[in-house]
């Protein structure tokens, strides 16, 4: 997505030929990742914790901080996804004696901010008022650092509308009978339909990655949300039904054998209804660390190939990459 490579389309379809995404419906985004670090470390900037005798802590500075922070546009509603990572670094004095520590967060993310998450605590001294200040931050200054955050994001949600829906988006008719595209995935009744001019991809890549954990990262429901850093649903078995990227892409699974062969009929929102495309990945065991991996993808629409390589590319095979740290290389 647009966050690991800058030119990534998202495989955006624009409406209309001066590319206005008309009501709303298709995917845009807006990176708040700068705004949002810099708004964390002014919060945590000198800030007090406790102010009373013999005891006297405060937050110092953000050491460290690091994750994307997105809101998302799709199908004319707002979305928000985060998943962020922080050192708030806090001291003081416990009587005359000097203290200070650190506050450890491993994760906060959009799913989990309103909730108890993770806050490690350390001193960076073993005596008496260290242990005396360590209990007051575990007892109490977790809470208060827990408490800041949980209000930022609310009033994040809150200034950009999250939830809602966009204010120039209409919603779609609905009704018992019939329901948005992406919502579900309607299998062709017959064979996929495909142009005359359609298009294939053929790649080969080597990761540097077991065989089974390459195989699990593509076919884990949770995992692909990570590195699509977007709604991810996948049903891996045959004739389950996936969909990524909130619904722009979606399909359902032919064949599914672990760890070595996934096959699918694939298609984007964009594409007229009942138009798929056959994608199959094949996995093959190099060394014990070492998996060879082959993708074709066939049946594409005429003008689409570029585009939906490039979406393979940035969204799935650059970002697991990046995300999981695995070596890769394309052959």
């Amino acid at each position: 997505m647009a966050l690991v490579g800058e030119n990534d389309p998202r495989w955006i379809v624009a409406d209309r030929q001066d590319g206005k995404n008309v009501n709303a419906w298709h995917w845009e985004e807006k990176d708040l990742t700068k705004s949002t670090h810099a708004a964390l470390k002014e919060l945590f900037e000198s800030r007090t914790l406790v102010e009373e005798d013999g005891l006297s802590l405060r937050t110092k500075e953000v050491t460290d901080i690091s994750g994307d922070v997105t809101v998302a546009q799709r199908k004319g509603k707002i979305m928000c996804y985060f998943e962020v990572k922080m050192t708030i670094k806090w001291g003081g004095k416990v009587g005359g004696d000097s203290v200070d520590g650190k506050l450890t967060i491993p994760e906060i993310e959009h799913d989990n901010f309103s909730d108890e998450f993770e806050i490690g605590v350390s001193v960076t001294d073993s005596n008496a008022a260290s242990s005396k200040a360590e209990a007051w931050i575990r007892a109490n200054g977790r809470k208060a650092v827990r408490s800041e955050i949980k209000k930022y994001f609310e009033g994040l949600f809150q200034q950009h509308q999250v939830g809602t829906l966009a204010k120039n988006a209409t919603a779609p008719a609905s009704s018992s009978a019939a329901k948005p595209a992406a919502a579900s995935v309607a299998k062709p009744t017959s064979s996929p339909v495909t142009t005359s001019s359609a298009k294939t991809i053929n790649w080969a890549m080597q990761w540097r990655v077991p065989i089974d954990e390459l195989f699990s990262v593509l076919m884990n429901e949770q995992r692909a949300a990570i590195y699509t850093r977007a709604p991810a649903k996948i049903n891996p078995q045959a004739g389950g039904q996936f969909e990524f990227l909130g619904g722009v892409i979606s399909g359902y699974y032919v064949d599914v054998q672990a760890p070595t062969k996934i096959t699918m009929q694939w298609r984007l929102s964009s594409w007229a209804s009942g138009v798929f495309s056959s994608v199959v990945i094949t996995l093959t065991k190099d060394e014990p660390a070492v998996t060879r991996l082959e993708f074709a993808q066939a049946g594409i629409p005429d003008g689409e190939t570029e585009r939906v390589q490039e979406g393979w590319r940035v969204n799935f095979f650059d970002a697991i990459k990046m995300v999981f740290g695995f070596g890769m290389e394309y052959l």
